[in-house]
């Protein structure tokens, strides 16, 4: 047979528009397949998981609806506008957000350093301790601001038109305005102070900590939240770092006797209870109050003072996510 080198080339040109043209049917395909799992339309908690990569849901009657295992090195999450989930990491340059169908919405270009992403009132504010800069977002991912804090900015807390930002290598708490990013104050708190909470019925800031080196915290501290003057402490040990509350008591996780004490707005004690391995994360879940252990991987449910559920989970839940009023 002759060779015919015209003939070659014009196989290699079909074969490459074949290649190129099946590419792009996949990537079409794929653009259009769900990444994970639906999450059902119904009230769920979710575990973040990050010694075992994974986001887990769970219904009321604590049912693994879906879950979702995560390749990258996400370091936590955010339930957004109760029908999407921003997953971000100190590390990586974006933070992706998904849509509970499990669809890949967007990202939002946040750089590497994010510590965390707190959402209300559909904007996401990203605390990065890289730059020390905090970053809004609108519900469509486009950035509205940004600004310059104090060392390392970590929890967030948006009440009444302020954004209340803890410096975690810091002695400042930057208050911002919440839709510009503004300075307006800045207060003298205790570095590697953690968690924070404006109870209801109050006009008070509550912030929580590890303390710092050989003198682990002891203590919940309360600032006035208009001039951030301290006007009492409450004492919890130790290291009180995570708060939740209903409409009756706060709750706070104190890490480091792995105890959960329920108070009221006066700070007294309601109940206080020992409960998980080294548990990081507190949240309200319909009647419940729910605590991950990040070292027994177990989710528990609780009320007035009494696990009602246990539930074994992946490995290391670090933060937690609660949906609720969604049916």
């Amino acid at each position: 047979m002759k060779y015919d080198k015209d003939e070659e080339v014009k196989m290699v040109q079909r074969l490459l528009f074949i290649a190129v043209v099946s590419g792009l049917l996949l990537l079409l395909s794929g653009c259009n397949k769900a990444s994970f799992d639906a999450v059902p339309d119904k009230d769920v908690m979710a575990t973040v998981n990050i010694q075992e990569p994974s986001l887990t849901f769970f219904d009321i009657e604590g049912n693994n609806v879906a879950t979702w295992p995560l390749k990258k090195s996400y370091t936590g999450a955010t339930l957004w506008q109760d029908n999407t989930v921003v997953l971000y990491g100190f590390g990586l340059a974006k933070a992706n957000v998904y849509g509970l169908d499990g669809e890949h919405l967007y990202d939002l270009k946040t750089g590497t350093g994010v510590t965390n992403i707190y959402v209300k009132n559909h904007k996401a504010y990203v605390a990065n301790g890289e730059t020390n800069q905090v970053q809004v977002y609108d519900a469509n991912g486009e950035l509205i601001a940004e600004h310059k804090v104090g060392n390392y900015p970590m929890s967030m807390y948006e009440y009444e038109g302020n954004l209340y930002v803890i410096n975690y290598k810091d002695t400042t708490l930057s208050v911002l305005d919440a839709e510009h990013l503004q300075i307006q104050q800045e207060w003298s708190i205790d570095k590697s102070a953690n968690g924070l909470i404006v109870p209801e019925k109050t006009n008070e800031l509550w912030i929580g900590g590890h303390g710092e080196g050989a003198k682990p915290n002891r203590y919940v501290k309360k600032y006035d939240l208009k001039i951030g003057e301290l006007i009492g402490t409450i004492e919890m040990p130790l290291m009180p770092i995570e708060f939740a509350q209903d409409q009756k008591l706060i709750y706070t996780v104190s890490h480091g006797t792995n105890d959960i004490y329920a108070v009221n707005h006066k700070g007294e004690v309601s109940w206080r209870m020992h409960v998980g391995a080294n548990p990081f994360a507190i949240a309200t879940f319909k009647d419940y109050v729910i605590v991950a252990g990040y070292d027994d991987h177990t989710l528990y449910m609780i009320q007035n003072g009494e696990i009602i559920r246990e539930i074994p989970v992946d490995k290391g839940p670090f933060k937690l996510l609660v949906r609720e009023g969604s049916m």
